[in-house]
């Protein structure tokens, strides 16, 4: 390709290009595939500097009180660019300010070609974690020396555009073929750029099918095939707790794989305690402290138990990531030590799995893709598809609508065709269901064995033994998953794919391929296509109708909620609600309102039900019988979704269920969500998963209160089985000495948490989170309770860290990522990280990177959440304790979880700080202390926590 390409970068003054500034730019020029030129300028501006774009650019008002107008420049960059073709990193961000200042000079907007090299890399790199240029340079190992610095900025965009360049020349012909053929006809920005590679890549190499795939129509890799089989050693040796042991014990498989092993005794511990509830047909509860190796202690005994007696079991985590480490650290190292062939597989939620289907319908009907985010999806998809084996969500990062559009090619029951559908055998879905089916050792997800649960165990295969990993997750992920959730994007967006617009949507799709069927035979589909005109006739019904209940709800909620959080309102309903006159006749407005819905929604499932009685015979065509089973499956939607907005009006003053509502007032739309859940999940857990199952391990770092699982007992509904002595408790240390490794320290000085203002807290908190980082040279972690307090702080801090060269990062400011913002804080030599609610846990930061945790606040839950307020409720008219029996403990395994982010290694030592006085003055304050694994403990004034802090730093472990 001979096209000269100008790579520029602009630094500004902020977001908007309306009211904010260009203050650099870089730029480079590349011609026949090489740098050939560079441009760097700043420009003038007479205003000061914000302080943050001082801080991150390094560019000060001094530099630009002499650099040239931005007149002079424009003209000067417009030579620059001649006839190249623009090229930018997030290139919308980049041309919005390029054409205000266009505009400012004279000039008309520039409307030539522009390639973003973000959405260039998600097409060629599909399974990247991460698209921004930090993160792309680092992992392509491209120079990338100042960072925000324009000309910097614009060479690592160069350097990272040649090597896409040659990434995407080097994709098969026929993939480009169909990119162009997808494309051709839209105003897609990329359009060009592969029409070109399209056209130029015409080597005969390069029209043979990709190596693995089975034709350009379906670019998957050639299925394994896949049969049913019985279990080879069901039942061939006995399982033995002393036999599985073997593995691990000094002189074992492990011993001779790992030079300089030892063995764990906690570890040994946990193990054989597995093997024994497996045994016995028992319960087991197991706290494992962190360094413990519990993945291994009861991975080994899953495997053996599922080989000897021919059962499955079933190992369920919280996070992706525990999963990910399970597949890709934890299997390949069972496999070397276990003496037998075992089959593990990772089974995940439906949802998680691409549905060809409906991918080919996108790729071959591109009149139907609305706009570039979703052209910019497809074309990905093609790429992907040459390379995934799985067809799983989690390969690839997605967002905005991007995400969304996942949901129109994911696989469902309500749109799934069963062997009709031509891809059936190279089903992603339905070869990893026959996957699960055959092995020994399923891994999957709280939320899939909760699903099971609530389907009656029709979901997961059968399975009589499971391990619960993370299990302090499980009341939470019950709550939720037991639960129901209406919403008005659910019908909303169901509307919108069957019908959208004139010419768009899945009834207008059917109305096409109907004509296309009748092949000019007007009578014999009349009687079905006219139905079909119906149902979209009705579409403007209901969504009139369903807009207008939703309407009636969101001011129900605005009216009468107590508050707003940013934009969101919540409001729990109890029958209290409704003693207000004006309250429950609104109530019955919004009642009357929904009949008329519902009303409208049997006539529209009538339709649909003789749209499939006509289209008996028409199933035949593939086609056809995708797109009848699609509408059938929005349909279903619609219906679930108006069957959950009645049940849930009906259901006010349930003495089982809380329900709530939110809704949002800054959108045009009236975004209303409805919620119910269980009070109690301890009976449901009981009945339909303690009581089903033969033996269920529960296993996690934090599940006692005070050295006891009374509490985790009552609350997931293990009491029965405890009374019939069918549960097993283990209580692990871990390996770590944390008397040597970890100190907690708490200022008596610091600032109460009642009697004193936000503001005031957050100012002297910054001064003292300035004062720890100034000790721990960074390597500083900061743990809230609240994003409003993170924000404040941050902005009172920032400035003060910045003065000693530390830099500060934070959650949902720097980046929504917490992936990135824990790579960045590793690789910066003298880093703070402020993170909320989801770095509580979860967040491995070993070595020297992680020296200093702050908690700013005891993690207690906010009072007024529904679900809280709903069970402190239940728990006083019980005559107990609520704050005792419930909050305290529920603080207690969060800041638990917090504690754990410090120390991962034997080798780690670190400090902790926490800034709420109520660990040590209040009544209940020991019990925090009580229930951490024993680090050495120190009390004093703010000054003296900081020398304690600094001398425990330096000081060897």
């Amino acid at each position: 390709m001979s096209e000269t390409y100008i790579v520029f970068d602009l630094e500004t003054t902020g977001l908007e290009p309306s009211r904010d500034d260009i203050i650099e730019i870089g730029a480079v020029k590349i011609e026949a595939g090489r740098v050939t030129d560079q441009y760097q300028t700043l420009i003038k501006r007479n205003k000061a500097l914000p302080a943050h774009i001082r801080d991150l650019t390094g560019i000060t008002d001094a530099d630009l009180a002499g650099a040239p107008e931005l007149e002079a420049v424009i003209d000067d960059f417009l030579k620059f660019i001649g006839d190249g073709i623009l090229v930018a990193h997030n290139a919308e961000f980049d041309l919005g300010f390029l054409n205000e200042a266009l505009e400012e000079c004279g000039y008309l907007r520039y409307v030539g070609e522009v390639i973003d090299t973000v959405t260039l890399a998600q097409i060629v790199w599909p399974r990247e974690a991460s698209f921004s240029l930090g993160s792309l340079t680092e992992r392509f190992a491209l120079a990338h020396e100042q960072a925000h610095r324009a000309l910097s900025d614009a060479e690592a965009t160069a350097a990272m555009f040649l090597l896409l360049l040659e990434r995407a020349a080097d994709l098969p012909y026929l993939i480009l073929q169909q990119i162009h053929g997808l494309t051709e006809y839209s105003d897609w920005p990329l359009r060009h750029f592969f029409r070109r590679l399209a056209e130029s890549n015409t080597s005969l190499l390069k029209i043979d099918e990709p190596e693995g795939c089975v034709t350009i129509d379906r670019l998957m890799h050639r299925p394994v095939e896949i049969g049913v089989k019985e279990n080879e050693t069901g039942g061939m040796f006995a399982f033995s707790a002393d036999e599985v042991e073997k593995v691990l014990a000094k002189g074992g498989p492990m011993s001779d794989l790992m030079p300089g092993y030892e063995e764990r005794p906690p570890q040994m511990q946990m193990l054989r305690a597995v093997s024994e509830a497996f045994q016995d047909n028992k319960h087991l509860i197991v706290e494992a402290g962190t360094g413990t190796g519990k993945s291994l202690a009861y991975l080994i005994p899953a495997v053996y138990y599922a080989k000897a007696a021919g059962e499955r079991v079933v190992v369920a985590t919280h996070t992706i990531n525990l999963q990910e480490q399970l597949r890709e650290r934890d299997v390949p190292l069972l496999q070397e030590v276990v003496p037998f062939p075992f089959d593990i597989t990772v089974f995940k939620g439906r949802s998680n799995y691409l549905c060809m289907r409906k991918v080919a319908t996108g790729v071959n009907h591109p009149g139907l893709i609305t706009d570039h985010q979703e052209m910019t999806f497809h074309v990905r998809m093609l790429t992907w598809l040459l390379e995934t084996r799985a067809g799983d969500r989690e390969e690839l990062t997605l967002s905005g609508s991007q995400a969304d559009g996942w949901n129109k090619v994911s696989s469902a029951s309500d749109s799934c065709i069963n062997k009709a559908c031509p891809w059936f055998r190279n089903c992603y879905y339905h070869r990893a269901r026959a996957q699960a089916q055959n092995a020994d050792v399923i891994i999957t997800n709280h939320s899939l064995v909760l699903t099971d649960v609530k389907a009656d165990h029709n979901v997961l295969p059968g399975y009589q033994y499971l391990v619960l990993d993370e299990a302090h997750h499980m009341e939470d992920e019950a709550t939720k998953h037991l639960g129901d959730e209406v919403s008005y994007f659910q019908m909303y967006g169901a509307l919108n794919r069957l019908f959208r617009d004139k010419n768009k949507g899945l009834l207008y799709q059917l109305l096409q391929k109907i004509d296309l069927l009748q092949n000019g035979d007007g009578g014999v589909y009349s009687d079905l296509r006219a139905t079909v005109e119906k149902m979209v006739e009705q579409i403007g019904d209901l969504r009139d109708s369903n807009e207008e209940v939703f309407r009636l709800l969101q001011d129900f909620v605005i009216k009468y909620s107590t508050g707003t959080d940013g934009g969101r309102y919540t409001l729990r309903l109890r029958t209290e609600t409704f003693e207000v006159e004006e309250a429950e006749n609104a109530w019955k407005a919004i009642a009357s309102s929904s009949e008329n819905l519902q009303t409208d929604v049997q006539s529209f499932r009538r339709l649909a039900s003789k749209v499939e009685e006509y289209s008996e015979d028409l199933m035949r065509d593939e086609m056809y019988a995708g797109l009848l089973t699609d509408v059938s499956g929005q349909v279903k939607e619609l219906d679930g979704g108006w069957q959950g907005l009645a049940t849930f009006l009906r259901s006010v003053g349930s003495e089982t269920s809380v329900l709530w509502m939110e809704a949002e007032d800054r959108t045009m739309r009236p975004v209303v969500f409805l919620n119910s859940a269980p009070i109690d999940v301890a009976p449901l857990l009981h009945t339909h998963l303690f009581s089903k199952k033969e033996s269920v391990v529960l296993a996690s770092a934090t599940l006692t209160i005070n050295q006891d699982f009374k509490y985790t007992i009552r609350q997931l509904g293990l009491t029965e089985s405890e009374k019939i002595d069918r549960l097993l408790q283990l209580q692990v240390e871990s390996p770590f000495d944390y008397k040597k490794q970890s100190l907690l320290c708490v200022p008596a000085d610091a600032l109460p948490v009642k009697g004193v203002s936000e503001d005031v807290f957050t100012t002297s908190f910054a001064e003292s989170l300035t004062n720890l980082a100034r000790a721990s040279q960074g390597r500083m972690l900061v743990l809230f309770t609240s994003h409003r307090m993170l924000r404040e702080t941050y902005h009172k801090t920032k400035p003060m860290l910045a003065e000693h060269g530390i830099t500060l990062l934070a959650h949902n400011i720097e980046s929504t990522s917490r992936h990135r913002l824990i790579s960045e804080f590793q690789r910066q030599e003298r880093a703070v990280l402020f993170g909320a609610n989801s770095f509580w846990e979860g967040v491995d930061i070993p070595g020297d990177a992680l020296s200093l945790l702050v908690i700013a606040r005891l993690p207690f839950w906010p009072p007024n959440q529904p679900v809280v307020e709903a069970r402190t409720e239940k728990l006083e008219r019980e005559g107990r304790n609520s704050f005792m029996d419930y909050s305290v403990p529920q603080a207690i395994i969060r800041f638990k979880q917090g504690f754990g982010r410090l120390i991962r290694t034997k080798r780690d030592r670190g400090a902790i700080v926490v800034y709420d006085r109520r660990i040590v003055e209040s009544r209940y304050g020991r019990h925090f202390i009580k229930s951490l694994p024993g680090p050495w403990f120190y009390q004093g004034n703010e000054r003296e926590v900081l020398r304690t802090v600094y001398n425990w730093l330096k000081s060897p472990l």
